[in-house]
């Protein structure tokens, strides 16, 4: 029979390899393999997932190869229910504890170290959140304060969604999961939005183009005449609505990069992989395409495609992996 250290460290690998497809972990107690523990369920609600969380103290690690690796973009949000952790953001830190919400933006790098931890986890596509693209692009990271009304009324909400979510009707899940992200977009908000930003009325609309954006993302027609036709703009309207983020033809880009840089690890084994995305995506061109990633990413696309991981992460259809490139 082995030894305690050896169902430990065989517990670890099982572990690390169910939680890679959104963070490579390790031990972080120098005697880690004298009992490690992790558990994690998770039930699928068609548009998100929930689920908890309960392991060993541990270094997280999400990196710019597994974000290309995984290919999604989505929210994860995690309800502290016991432990400690503490985020390092580009050099800035930022801590949680017990009744603290945080949310991570699956597109963005981070590292943290947390104690020995139990939580409950929502992951939802960035698309059901009713935020504005401001706020979207600050969201990673946050942490609303389990001692706050918002705080506490998000957290109550997480808890409420597990407690439900083995016995929900499936037919109920998708607008179950809608209400869950407008819920928790009302209690970010107030977290997110600056004061020189849009006003709520503006706000709304410009959260419906972004939405008519992502949807229309591969048309190469794509563009402010566009926009300003199914909205009913005029250009100038159009224009002051997406000046405090560069602009809309900018935005445009900047999402047909983001989908672009998502798509390269599926779709770049083949032959041509790569002119392929920079058509699906509307670009001109393969070298207009690769001069624009390479602006936006400092790295060419041939370069990117090749940051891969293992092929464990194409598991069956019960993984996590897939569970999370198939929201929706």
């Amino acid at each position: 029979m082995g030894s305690e250290g050896d169902h430990a460290r065989q517990r670890f690998g099982s572990w690390r390899e169910t939680i890679a497809p959104i963070f490579d972990v390790r031990p972080l107690a120098g005697d880690w393999d004298a009992g490690f523990h992790a558990e994690l369920d998770r039930h699928h609600l068609s548009t998100a997932l929930v689920g908890q969380v309960s392991t060993s103290a541990q270094h997280y690690e999400r990196s710019e190869s597994l974000i290309g690796a995984v290919g999604v973009d989505h929210l994860l949000i995690q309800r502290y229910e016991a432990g400690h952790t503490t985020l390092d953001l580009d050099g800035e830190e930022v801590h949680a504890g017990p009744g603290d919400v945080v949310i991570f933006d699956l597109s963005r790098p981070v590292r943290s170290h947390a104690s020995d931890m139990r939580a409950v986890n929502l992951v939802l596509p960035r698309s059901l959140l009713a935020l504005d693209v401001g706020s979207l692009d600050r969201v990673h990271g946050t942490v609303l304060s389990g001692a706050s009304p918002l705080g506490s009324l998000a957290g109550d909400h997480l808890r409420s969604l597990l407690k439900a979510a083995p016995t929900l009707e499936a037919t109920a899940a998708p607008d179950i999961a809608k209400a869950s992200a407008q819920l928790l977009s009302a209690c970010l908000s107030p977290a997110l939005m600056r004061e020189s930003e849009a006003p709520a009325t503006l706000t709304a609309t410009m959260v419906m183009i972004c939405r008519f954006i992502d949807r229309r993302i591969g048309d190469p027609a794509l563009d402010t005449r566009m926009l300003c036709s199914a909205f009913g703009l005029s250009r100038s309207a159009l224009y002051r609505l997406f000046a405090p983020i560069g602009g809309v033809s900018d935005y445009i880009r900047q999402r047909r990069l983001a989908r672009a840089r998502l798509a390269l690890n599926a779709s770049t084994r083949g032959r041509g992989g790569i002119g392929k995305i920079a058509r699906q995506f509307g670009f001109s061109s393969d070298d207009a395409f690769s001069r624009a990633f390479k602006a936006q990413f400092g790295i060419a696309p041939r370069d990117a495609a090749h940051l891969r991981l293992s092929p464990s992460l194409d598991a069956d259809d019960g993984s996590l992996a897939n569970w999370l490139r198939h929201l929706g």
